[in-house]
């Protein structure tokens, strides 16, 4: 397998302005302090995929259309990372999610076979400190990402790396002090990923999630 070769795109510039955007406008917002520390967090999330725009498709594969789908598939997440007592916090995430193609909303034929992808992200996360019980949150991240395509009817795989990018928001409820409950909602996207000898895909996901956050 080859190993990725990470590149920049278009989305690169969109993305990051978004993400200083972000920092800026909630680092505006009144908080109330949070308790300082590092924490651990586990989730799993139920993977929407939108459909593909595929270009580049080689001539090899042949009944292949343009557009194409992904069947919803399961997903993990893990981070570690440290709250501040001004209501932000940061964390490195490695994050992992796959499915299987099926035929676009405009599109005939498909692909017998799948697509996954991981990343490592750098997220940073402002809490709405509010509520005793529960703490809203917002974040974004920006990373890299390793995709890799399997076609059954070619009989191999191909891979390829690229930027990812993502917003999420969701909800921190806690049951013991050194225990949350997180549930949320995460958008996911990255810059094209090209698979020689395959096609070029698009992969953007919706995805909601639960799971558990530990403070040490």
């Amino acid at each position: 397998m080859e190993c990725p070769n990470f590149k920049p795109r278009k989305k690169t510039a969109f993305y990051t302005i978004l993400g200083f955007v972000m920092a800026f406008l909630l680092g505006a917002l009144p908080a109330n302090a949070l308790t300082e520390g590092p924490y651990f967090t586990l989730t799993g999330s139920i993977d929407m995929f939108e459909d593909m725009t595929l270009t580049n498709i080689d001539s090899g594969l042949g009944g292949v259309q343009s557009n194409m789908g992904r069947e919803i598939g399961l997903g993990f997440n893990h981070a570690i990372g440290y709250q501040f007592k001004n209501s932000f916090s940061t964390e490195l995430e490695f994050s992992y999610k796959g499915g299987d193609f099926t035929p676009g909303k405009e599109s005939s034929g498909g692909l017998d076979g799948d697509m996954t992808t991981k990343s490592f992200l750098i997220n940073g996360i402002y809490s709405f400190n509010i509520r005793e019980f529960y703490t809203p949150y917002i974040g974004y991240g920006i990373g890299l990402a390793s995709h890799e395509a399997t076609n059954n009817n070619a009989k191999g795989d191909r891979s390829d790396g690229t930027l990812a990018y993502q917003l999420k928001r969701g909800v921190d409820m806690e049951f013991f002090r050194k225990l949350s409950l997180l549930l949320g909602y995460r958008y996911f996207t990255t810059d094209n990923p090209d698979f020689t000898g395959f096609f070029t895909a698009e992969s953007s996901s919706h995805s909601i999630e639960a799971g558990v956050k530990f403070h040490f």
